[in-house]
């Protein structure tokens, strides 16, 4: 059956990327490996989660229950529940290497390569979601993963949240998504701009990037076209005592709103397919990270075919 052939090509993508890295992620230092319950194997772990996620079933809790009504043929060792959860979040740095792979998987066509010669600049977009622990009045007294996490305000939601932000930064490709080629977390209070200028830029060179007002930093420019060849399009927002917009402006912002609807289309579309952006039943900073990579892990593998 068609669901057998994907668990089966899941399980050997798991399996290929630990011999590649991943079990040095996942490395043990206790001799009593009969305790930890090791008859069943990481790589089964990890599959189960991905492919419960990929079937919608949005929280462990849900991907252990289906594993045990149908899947118990395949995974004869599975443990209880505690035991599996406990082993997916001793596995969070695993899955976080696991989405590098996933994303690595997402390559430039070589004819938008072509298409894009003459200026020397690939099309690309950034924008950012928050991926909410606690909201409104639970985001003051939330204490969950404050090593990464913290109080954010959303303006596209009118929302205050206790939280993270996931980037992304994509290569624009007609007719589809974006194709993503960097994927990052900051805290929910960390400015975008700052994210963008430090920490997503250099990582890159020769794009031409439509960013929202958020992003908006004229005097910060022309130092990334010097620097790393990113020629920034923002959309433009009103300076001090301006009352509107003036009609190049709007003209401007509709172009780059146009261009950038793709990104806000991923986006949508990771939040169905996973329900990411909700964490409100994370209780801890593995948690948190087994909840963010391994749902982007699964939407990734998903890009790809897998």
């Amino acid at each position: 059956m068609d669901w057998e052939i994907e668990l089966i090509r899941l399980f050997y993508w798991v399996s290929d990327a630990f011999e590649g890295g991943g079990h040095l992620y996942a490395q043990r230092f206790n001799k009593n490996n009969s305790s930890m319950g090791l008859d069943f194997l990481d790589e089964e772990a990890l599959t189960i989660y991905y492919y419960g996620i990929k079937s919608r079933h949005t929280t462990v809790k849900d991907t252990y229950t289906y594993a045990r009504k149908h899947l118990l043929g395949w995974f004869p060792n599975l443990p209880s529940y505690t035991k599996f959860n406990e082993r997916l979040n001793f596995l969070n740095p695993a899955m976080a290497y696991m989405a590098q792979l996933a994303l690595k998987g997402n390559r430039v066509p070589i004819w938008l390569h072509e298409v894009h010669a003459g200026s020397g600049f690939l099309d690309a977009v950034l924008d950012s979601m928050p991926i909410i622990l606690a909201k409104g009045g639970r985001s003051d007294s939330a204490k969950v993963a404050r090593e990464v996490a913290d109080k954010g305000y959303c303006s596209t939601k009118k929302l205050w949240y206790h939280g993270v932000k996931l980037h992304q930064l994509g290569i624009c490709v007609p007719s589809r998504m974006p194709d993503p080629q960097c994927l990052m977390l900051s805290a929910a209070s960390e400015h975008d701009n700052t994210a963008f200028k430090e920490q997503i830029a250099p990582k890159f060179r020769g794009l031409r990037v439509f960013l929202d007002k958020a992003y908006h930093d004229e005097a910060a420019a022309p130092m990334l076209l010097e620097k790393f060849g990113i020629l920034t399009e923002p959309a433009h927002k009103r300076k001090k005592n301006q009352k509107e917009l003036h009609y190049d402006q709007k003209l401007r912002n509709t172009e780059v709103s146009r261009v950038r609807q793709p990104c806000e289309s991923f986006f949508n579309w990771i939040i169905e397919k996973t329900g990411i952006q909700v964490a409100s039943k994370v209780r801890s900073l593995k948690g948190l990270m087994k909840h963010v990579f391994g749902k982007l892990t699964a939407a990734l593998l998903a890009l790809n075919g897998i």
